[in-house]
Parts: structure tokens; sequence; C-alpha cells
């Protein structure tokens, strides 16, 4: 399914040589730190003057002005601020006066705006707030699924991504992964497209297979009748519905969220149980925009087309 994200949400910028994209709903610094690595991006730093210049233009341009979180932290230690990508704050573009002691550890950078200028200053990583992620134009080029992840692979048949994940996780997490990538937990549409996942199961000898090894899909219950819907809002009858037998059993009472197991049908699982999980995504989804520029050296010079 082309799923409902139909525009880039990451925009070019000449300034920054790379794209930007303003995640308004407040996070945690670790929470936004993550984010923006599911996203194949990195949590922002102000690295030199054009970089802040986009900073800045980016928050003008959605609006915000208060701080945000940027990427570089003291978490390793209290003496030293360093961005995520290991770059200590003292190469960096920053003119500050902290407000905060920032010998103590646990405190991350942030930055608000007021006209043409801006102010950096430093706050507990546990607050809450909006953040920048930055991925930096590098030699990698997009592939056929619209991404730069390259785990991600066009199925011919069922016209969708999928992408599996063998590190396992919850639901909720799993959920919270794809959507990052631009993609959403795999909705079975039909008995074609169960044999596509089915063969996603990575292959093992006879005595070592489990029946039962699951991937979380995008699929789960509704009230007390238990009425199941996927993520796309389709009804059970309308997708692939071959239970197991015997399922769903609701084991427990918290088995709210259906899985795809190894012997081709669908169970019941709680949410809690991490699991693999299989991301689908549509090809025509762009999570990036195009670049008018292309990667020339890893000095960061670049040419146009």
């Amino acid at each position: 399914t082309d799923g409902v994200l139909s525009k880039p949400q990451y925009l070019f910028s000449y300034e920054a040589e790379g794209w930007l994209k303003l995640h308004k709903f407040p996070a945690t610094w670790e929470q936004a730190f993550l984010r923006c690595h599911y996203e194949g991006a990195v949590l922002a730093s102000p690295l030199d003057l054009r970089l802040v210049h986009a900073l800045r233009s980016t928050m003008a341009q959605n609006g915000v002005h208060g701080h945000v979180f940027l990427g570089t932290h003291n978490s390793h230690s209290g003496d030293d601020f360093v961005s995520v990508e290991g770059v200590p704050m003292s190469d960096m573009e920053i003119n500050w006066a902290p407000q905060t002691n920032p010998d103590v550890s646990g405190l991350c950078l942030t930055m608000a705006i007021n006209g043409p200028s801006q102010y950096m200053n430093v706050t507990s990583c546990k607050d809450s707030l909006p953040h920048i992620c930055y991925r930096k134009l590098d030699n990698s080029t997009m592939n056929e699924c619209g991404t730069f992840d390259d785990a991600y692979h066009l199925n011919k048949r069922t016209g969708s991504c999928y992408k599996v994940h063998f590190d396992k996780k919850t639901w909720y997490h799993a959920y919270e992964i794809c959507a990052a990538e631009g993609g959403h937990l795999v909705v079975i549409n039909n008995k074609e497209e169960a044999l596509v996942i089915k063969d996603m199961f990575p292959v093992l000898p006879s005595d070592k297979i489990n029946k039962w090894e699951q991937f979380h899909i995008g699929m789960r219950a509704y009230g007390n009748q238990r009425t199941w819907v996927t993520l796309n809002g389709d009804r059970l009858e309308d997708v692939f519905n071959d239970w197991d037998p015997g399922q769903p059993d609701n084991m427990s009472g918290k088995q709210h969220h259906a899985t795809f197991i190894r012997a081709g049908t669908l169970d019941d699982g709680n949410s809690e149980t991490k699991a693999k999980f299989v991301c689908e995504k549509s090809p025509k989804v762009e999570l990036f925009e195009p670049s008018p520029l292309q990667y020339s050296e890893i000095s960061g010079k670049a040419e146009r087309y």
C-alpha cells in the first residue's frame, strides 16, 4: 500500500549541504536521537556556520522560535560536550553563555532563535523539546524503494518494498521504527503476499525450526469483541486471515496484536513480547527530497548536476 505519506519530510539545504527535518512534537534527547537514527539521519549539531544558518532557517520556516534539542551533549563526561558524530564542542560554531552549570553530566545543547540571531544553551537531556534531524550529503544513492536504506527490497509480485528486522522489539517499538523509515509494519493483503513474507524467515536446519517463530505485523484487535483491523484500516475479512488452528485464543487476555508465524499462518500475540518484524514501504514514498547537488568528495565539496 502507498500509505498516507505523500511528500518528502526531509528538505535539502544548500547551506547545510544535506537534508534537515524539524520534529515539532517534543521528545527527550534520547528519544530524539533514536528517531533521527531510525530515519537514517543524526540529531543535528552546529558543526559550522553554514549549518547553524540552515538550522536557524529551518526553525523560522516552521514557526518554531523556542529551544530545540541539538545533537551535542555531555552524557559521556561532564567536562566534555561532543556531537553525536564525536565532534568536540570546542570545534563548533557556538557563541553561548550557559545558564546551567556545564560541569554536570546529562546536559544537552539547545538552540532558540530571535529574528536573525540564535541562542545556544544547555538543559537536562530528560527534558522534552522539539528537535532537528540532519543527513549530510554523501555518495549514497536512493534505491528503487525510495530510500537510502539498502535493506529494503522491492518485490515485483506485490509492488511493495520490505525490510526484515532481526533485532527483536516490542510491537510498539517495531511500529515506531517502521514509521520512522517511511513505512509501516507489514499488512499482509492476500495469500500471495503471505508466501512472500513466509520466505523471509531465516533458513534453519529442520531440527531447529520452530513453527511459532513470529514476525510482528500491522494488525491489532480493538474492543471487547476483539475486532481485528490492519494499520491501513482494512477489515479482517478483506485481507489475509488464515489463522493457525485454535487461534486467536487471547491467552492470558493480553494478546491483542497479530503475528505471522513460520507456519505461514496468523497468531495473536502480546504487544510486549519482543519479536522480529517486517516493515513494508511504498516505493513511491520518499523521506528525502531529491538532491539538487551531487556529492563529489569527502571534504563536503559538492557540485551541481
